[in-house]
């Protein structure tokens, strides 16, 4: 059968056998490399995703940051965080009781304290928390006079909660715009900072 070969057909064969050959190795070259971007395209996907989340993360603990921060500094402006505002409890009563006309309004507060951490949540430890005593001694024509003062107080510079509060008749009137009742309250003032025993472990 060798014998029928020409040159020429063997010229032909040799280079289709040569074409051959290259487009073996082409393919071969073709696969790899498809095979390595395949590889890199994962492997790009999956950076990607983990990039994706961090964003994701950061943005929710950047949102979680901005609200706690904004709400840390509406507490500072109001008074809660730092120092005591006495002078701004105490205008507030003076300007309450001379817009409504009460009669007598006497007030008294006593030294700060810190409370004790056993007396505090356990979530809000860590935090030194601080009260001042306020008693108020009214007289006035109702008790409408007492919910104003009370209700002013929320707006003053501070964050308060009321203790007790005792209220009496003491006009034998029906009828007495001027001195009708009294009442007798203690009011509990808290001021919030941030622990110096906290802040020792850290340093």
């Amino acid at each position: 059968m060798f014998d029928k070969l020409t040159p020429t057909l063997i010229r032909s064969l040799a280079v289709f056998a040569f074409m051959l050959a290259i487009s073996l190795v082409v393919i071969s070259i073709s696969f790899f490399y498809m095979d390595g971007a395949y590889q890199d395209k994962q492997s790009a996907k999956r950076d990607m995703r983990k990039w994706q989340t961090k964003i994701n993360s950061s943005v929710e603990k950047n949102q979680i940051i901005d609200e706690f921060e904004s709400n840390f500094l509406k507490l500072v402006n109001q008074g809660v965080v730092g120092a005591e505002d006495r002078l701004s409890w105490f205008e507030t009563i003076q300007n309450t009781a001379k817009k409504r006309g009460m009669p007598s309004v006497k007030y008294s507060i006593t030294s700060q304290i810190a409370l004790k951490e056993k007396n505090i949540k356990k979530e809000y430890r860590g935090i030194d928390v601080y009260k001042s005593v306020m008693t108020l001694d009214i007289k006035m024509a109702h008790e409408g006079d007492l919910f104003a003062l009370l209700n002013d107080l929320q707006k003053a510079d501070g964050l308060y909660a009321l203790d007790s509060c005792i209220i009496e008749k003491i006009s034998k009137k029906s009828v007495d715009v001027n001195n009708n009742m009294k009442a007798k309250c203690e009011l509990g003032w808290y001021t919030f900072r941030g622990s110096k025993a906290k802040k020792r472990k850290k340093s």
